[in-house]
């Protein structure tokens, strides 16, 4: 969630996707195109692509790669897009004089013969599907089309399970070989296999140019696991030959309250192409076809900031290697609380996902709630859930949560992803933020049913996890609105139930309450136990940052512009946690909550606090009803722009200075915008008949206060703090807070 600015200034630069017919057959033209292999040995390797003879070389030439929607057919770009490309003047500096270049990209096994093909002069209107198709590379065989990839562990809900999930092209007997010693596996089982087909999805994209066929999906549940142990294990198919790598995990502790765990936690990581290509994203796409340098691609890329996008994406490579990092310690858990990969619509996009998770998903069970990027469009889910989005939301791109649900199996009903499961000290409760969750409905009821029912004195820890926070510092209607409607249903019963802590994300950066319970601080009891839970908002994994209401609440310790991650230890007394900083690896917030030795719940005076509760914050207009006047905004600041075009001088430096996918960019970002502000102040535009109370409230209210807090976080980032503050905090370079 970021600045809605950005999707008007989309809207107005987009001209609509043309997917013309066109097949992908090269032009009569003398133009080669060559690569260092026509094999894939394995998924990940590296090819090399070479083009020269381009006889009129333009900045908006791309190489790409691409793949055919079924296995038996050829490419057609009216029904697919790229897997990815890179523009051939980023390959060679001197590519407008040579017309020749090269470039290597990390191919993965995606179950067809990929290829490249050489398009020439992308036009702003012309996407990859009616340009000139000026060269085309053999085919890449795949040698091994049933090569296990993609693998991942998870927790069935049963005490002694992992499942074991992975992907191949086609069905068979997936089979898994396990023990307890390294090169020694004497026990095996088998599982199920499930898929999902293009007349599955619900619509565009993920039913028409973002399709490929996505394989078939393997699960085997291994049993009667011994705890705090080491297995080793592969997986793979007898009837295909083949398996994979020896990989390993340690079971967790058997549940109980003297035992200690150690957990990761994330949210809206998303993916990013570790070779520095571009993927096709229907958000970004007035980007993907602007040549570099040109003034379509600066205002595209001030358009896409605004608007969240890829622009940091490769924040979440970072994190993904911080988590690699992080096994050395033993973790048990890893937590992606929803916007896992960002797919969108973009089958394609699931491979390279689970491809960037995979190392630290072979060895750590990971566990998901859905957020709305894998679920909502309308009228999805002829379940009998209610969707709370169903009318409005288009932000699956049209998947409606198939083919999250396939790809990751967790202990759910089929599409109803709320579950709940222990581990060690914690009992664990996930929830769909993107169903119903009113009181009465059947999600509300499971909730409060196995709140209910916890046996503190086995789990004497509750950990809820959901997508969309009810506490956040946002600032956009529709996400305050959200929230209240969440608070409303469950604080209640989460305070009553004592849970501990609620983790979760959407907002693209790290919030954290105090023990809080209807927007007031509540005091620890005499034995330092909680009365109320700590709120975390922790969706700052790798997507775009999202920025925080200029005037912070006072409920809340901690709020960060920064991608991180969150860690926390738990035993029988206490829960320790740390985020740690993606760009410095730091730890810049941490807290702690204890009970002590032979603590018991007291579910009536839970029922006290509650029935007798008297809040004592007010909040504000903009906190009641957040702020609506993004889209006027957008409108009037482009008018402005347009009718004085010596504006656009002003914007020449607002772009990108280095590879989108390898740096980790609060700065930036700020590179991006600060070029951006003084249009806020443009006489033209704070006195004009164009700019509408609702933008002018927005303008002075949420954009002009975000300047100095933008730079203030990109200031501090230089020496590892990035901490905006609270009432109570002062600012690192002087002073208390003030906006």
């Amino acid at each position: 969630m970021a600045l809605n600015l950005g999707k008007l200034m989309l809207a107005i630069f987009w001209v609509g996707l043309s997917l013309s017919a066109v097949q992908a057959q090269p032009s009569a033209q003398n133009v080669s195109l060559t690569l260092n292999s026509t094999t894939l040995l394995y998924s990940g390797q590296t090819v090399t692509v070479s083009w020269s003879g381009v006889p009129n070389p333009t900045a908006a030439d791309a190489v790409a790669l691409v793949i055919p929607t079924s296995y038996a057919s050829d490419v057609n770009l009216h029904n697919t897009v790229p897997l990815k490309y890179r523009w051939a003047l980023q390959t060679n500096p001197n590519y407008l004089t040579t017309g020749s270049g090269s470039t290597t990209f990390r191919i993965l096994n995606q179950r067809a013969d990929p290829h490249f093909l050489f398009f020439s002069n992308i036009t702003h209107s012309g996407n990859f599907s009616d340009v000139d198709v000026i060269a085309k590379s053999p085919n890449i065989t795949i040698v091994n089309y049933n090569e296990p990839t993609q693998g991942h562990l998870a927790y069935t809900g049963n005490q002694g399970e992992i499942s074991v999930q992975w992907l191949t092209r086609d069905a068979g007997t997936p089979t898994v070989h396990y023990g307890t010693s390294s090169g020694s596996l004497t026990s095996t089982v088998t599982g199920n296999t499930t898929t999902y087909t293009r007349q599955d999805m619900c619509g565009s994209a993920a039913n028409t140019y973002g399709w490929i066929d996505p394989g078939t999906m393997n699960n085997v549940i291994l049993t009667n696991l011994t705890p705090s142990t080491t297995y080793y294990y592969t997986y793979g198919d007898p009837n295909f030959g083949n398996f994979s790598s020896q990989a390993h995990f340690l079971t967790p502790p058997a549940v109980g309250p003297n035992t200690s765990v150690y957990v990761l936690d994330t949210a809206d990581m998303g993916h990013a192409e570790p070779d520095g290509s571009n993927e096709w994203e229907d958000d970004l796409n007035a980007r993907l076809y602007n040549a570099p340098g040109s003034i379509a691609e600066i205002l595209s890329s001030i358009t896409n900031q605004y608007n969240g996008n890829g622009l940091q994406q490769g924040a979440g490579l970072v994190i993904t290697g911080m988590l690699e990092a992080e096994l050395k310690n033993n973790p048990v858990l890893l937590w992606m609380n929803g916007d896992v990969n960002y797919a969108r619509g973009f089958e394609t996009q699931w491979d390279v996902g689970f491809d960037q998770y995979e190392t630290i998903s072979r060895q750590v069970p990971t566990m998901v709630a859905e957020g709305n990027h894998e679920t909502d469009w309308p009228g999805r889910r002829p379940i009998g859930a209610s969707d709370r989005f169903a009318n409005t939301a288009t932000d699956s791109g049209g998947e409606c949560g198939i083919p999250f649900y396939k790809r990751y199996q967790m202990p759910s009903q089929y599409l109803k992803l709320w579950y709940s499961f222990d581990v060690g000290p914690i009992h664990n409760l996930v929830f769909s933020t993107e169903l119903d969750y009113s009181r009465g409905s059947e999600q509300f009821n499971f909730i409060l049913t196995d709140l209910m029912n916890v046996n503190r004195n086995v789990t004497p820890w509750v950990i809820v996890h959901g997508h969309r926070p009810a506490y956040a510092t946002v600032v956009d209607t529709a996400s305050v609105i959200q929230a209240q409607d969440q608070r409303n249903a469950f604080e209640d019963i989460f305070v009553q139930n004592g849970v501990d802590m609620v983790l979760s994300g959407h907002v693209h950066n790290y919030q954290r309450t105090c023990e809080v319970f209807k927007n007031t601080c509540v005091p620890r009891a005499a034995d330092g136990s909680s009365q109320a839970p700590v709120w975390i908002v922790n969706g700052n994994a790798g997507q775009w940052l999202s920025t925080a209401e200029p005037v912070i609440p006072p409920f809340f310790e901690a709020v960060a512009i920064e991608h991180g991650y969150l860690r926390y230890h738990v035993n029988q007394t206490t829960l320790f946690a740390e985020m740690v900083s993606a760009q410095t690896g730091n730890v810049f917030d941490s807290f702690t909550l204890t009970k002590p030795v032979g603590w018991k719940f007291n579910s009536t005076a839970k029922a006290a606090l509650v029935s007798g509760f008297i809040p004592t914050y007010q909040e504000t207009l903009g906190q009641r009803y957040g702020y609506s006047g993004a889209s006027a905004a957008a409108t009037a600041i482009l008018t402005v722009v347009y009718q004085n075009p010596q504006l656009f001088t002003g914007l020449a430096n607002a772009t990108l200075v280095q590879d989108i996918n390898v740096l980790d960019t609060l700065a930036n970002t700020l590179q991006i915008l600060e070029p951006t502000f003084p249009l806020y102040l443009y006489p033209q535009l704070q006195n004009s008949n164009l700019t509408s109370p609702a933008a002018k409230l927005y303008l002075n209210e949420i954009l002009i206060p975000q300047i100095p807090v933008l730079r203030a976080a990109v200031q501090n980032s230089e020496v590892g703090d990035l901490l905006l503050g609270t009432a109570n905090s002062t600012n690192p370079l002087g002073g208390a807070f003030s906006y």
